[in-house]
């Protein structure tokens, strides 16, 4: 099994997605159950970073996390939850992980991010809060979400604790230009290496895009030598790098169990460099 290190801390390789379990911006309790279930099996298939956020379901997403995790040792556990951008002044943003933690049901947030900048309201307000939120023991880890190099800049000056993970989009199909933020190899990747901040890739599979990934001539080659599926490669080629860690969701058990299995893959140098080539930026 493959591990990296988010700031001190050692998780998988691959963890846990959840956006859209139990709603978008608004919970839906409809299938509860199997969103449930889905996250169980996958602590149990090793995918122990399980990255959620107060914004997701409106806060439903976080308590189906809460309840699916009540039984598992904490320590066992690696949960990263985010602070919506409409709650980033100083006070907004220690009630936010105060109602984080208890829809969680749990002591501590292993990472606590920021899942959006908000020009509106100043970088400085907000770290000043999240480092408090690390004096008081609330939160292990602080990091950013969807942060460009110069948000990055801005947050590494402000802060007195480590910035220990920038979470963006990044993969085979979003290399350089994500829906939010562009430049992730050219600009974002390298300045976190330099600055031992980790990399949390989303959207690690292309979403809708995935058909394009899929029938690849290159990844079918590739498939068959590993004996893996596209999806496990395209997985592979990401934790294969440096400083990088990635959060697939799935609500398909077939697919949650390759996710949990792609871990175990190893791609040798030329296999990266060849779909580097494949999927030039």
């Amino acid at each position: 099994m493959i591990m990296k290190t988010i700031g001190n801390i050692e998780v998988p390789a691959i963890g846990l997605g959840t956006w859209e379990m139990g709603g978008r911006m608004e919970p839906d309790f409809s299938q509860d159950k199997h969103w449930i279930d889905i996250i169980r099996k996958g602590i149990e298939l090793g995918l122990t970073h399980i990255d959620t956020a107060e914004m997701y379901g409106n806060g439903h997403t976080e308590e189906l996390v809460g309840e699916a995790i009540k039984d598992v040792p904490r320590k066992d556990l690696f949960i990263t939850t985010k602070v919506w951008s409409t709650h980033l002044k100083h006070d907004d943003l220690l009630r936010a992980c105060e109602n984080s933690l208890k829809r969680l049901k749990i002591d501590y947030v292993d990472l606590y991010l920021i899942h959006f900048p908000n020009p509106s309201v100043p970088l400085q307000e907000s770290l000043a809060a999240m480092n408090l939120l690390v004096e008081q023991k609330l939160v292990k880890l602080i990091g950013m979400s969807n942060f460009n190099r110069s948000d990055l800049e801005k947050a590494l000056r402000y802060t007195t604790q480590p910035i220990a993970a920038n979470q963006i989009e990044y993969s085979l199909l979003a290399r350089n230009k994500g829906t939010y933020v562009d430049g992730a190899e050219n600009e974002i990747i390298p300045f976190c290496r330099e600055n031992n901040i980790t990399i949390i890739a989303w959207r690690p599979l292309g979403k809708e895009k995935f058909p394009i990934l899929a029938s690849h001539p290159v990844i079918q080659q590739i498939c068959n030598r590993y004996k893996a599926s596209p999806a496990q490669i395209a997985l592979a080629w990401l934790i294969h790098q440096k400083g990088i860690v990635t959060i697939p969701k799935t609500g398909n058990l077939q697919h949650l169990t390759e996710n949990a299995d792609a871990i175990k893959i190893h791609l040798d140098e030329l296999d990266f460099k060849w779909l580097c080539q494949a999927f030039s930026s």
